[in-house]
């Protein structure tokens, strides 16, 4: 005869129990199974630090063009720009630094900040008012060499975010963020994958060292583009020098095509 479940009854019969018992433990297993390989299938946020909170004094050479950046020499190496760390500075929130001295530049200075780095690039978050000069004016650290031109798909990100202080700092989750950090005057940098999915960042410049329109790079962020310039290495620094007047012009409208050809122009 077969079973039959009468609700009153404290247990259900041997073979409806097995039957319930079988479905729950598959069901158990499979929504782990799910869970486990939606975990492993997302991307691990990249290894960017932050030192929110941790307030250190720096010294160093201040580099005021095209981006002010501060050079701190390397305990025991000798005195060349092989001999320097170099460090991007930018100021609290979404802007740049305070607008600089022009006595300041090349100098010995000291301030206070907060160190931001990923990948072995680093930035200062400079406490506002802190910057003071250190010393004697020094010679300009430079050992700008060319690498040949080149043409490299990647994405436009403000340096700040990118390196640490917001994770992840790139892609479509960020576009609005490095809009508004770009437009603030945070230094541009131009995140390039390679064949194994390591991104290497490069600073964006324009052909005669200067830097780049903040309105060029503000309607261009967070999207995939390529861009054509001359590869350049100065220190630990990647530098791409690229002449905005001679990109095309483009449009929210033409950027959002251009990642998604099948939208509507």
């Amino acid at each position: 005869m077969s079973e039959f479940f009468v609700g009153y009854l404290p247990k259900a019969p041997p073979g409806i129990a097995r039957i319930l018992r079988r479905t729950v433990f598959g069901l158990l297993l499979a929504t782990s199974l799910l869970a486990i390989s939606l975990v492993r299938s997302q991307h691990p946020f990249p290894d960017a630090v932050f030192e929110y909170g941790h307030v250190r004094d720096f010294e160093g050479v201040l580099r005021a063009r095209p981006y002010p950046m501060l050079m701190v020499p390397r305990p025991g190496a000798p005195d060349s720009v092989a001999a320097y760390s170099s460090y991007l500075l930018v100021g609290e929130g979404k802007h740049a630094i305070e607008p600089l001295p022009a006595e300041l530049s090349d100098r010995r200075v000291r301030l206070r900040g907060t160190l931001i780095y990923r990948d072995n690039q680093t930035a200062i978050e400079v406490v506002k008012g802190s910057m003071t000069a250190n010393g004697s004016a020094s010679k300009t650290l430079s050992s700008l060499s060319s690498q040949g031109s080149a043409t490299l798909t990647g994405e436009i990100v403000d340096t700040k975010c990118y390196l640490g202080v917001m994770n992840p700092g790139e892609g479509k989750v960020h576009r609005d963020c490095a809009a508004r950090c770009l437009s603030g005057g945070i230094p541009p940098g131009f995140a390039v994958a390679d064949s194994s999915g390591q991104r290497e960042v490069y600073l964006l410049e324009t052909l005669d060292g200067g830097p780049v329109p903040r309105p060029w790079l503000e309607l261009r962020a967070g999207a995939l583009l390529t861009l054509r310039g001359t590869l350049y290495r100065d220190g630990d620094r990647r530098i791409l020098r690229i002449s905005p007047e001679e990109t095309a012009p483009a449009s929210q409208a033409a950027l959002r095509t251009q990642e998604n050809p099948t939208a509507a122009p």
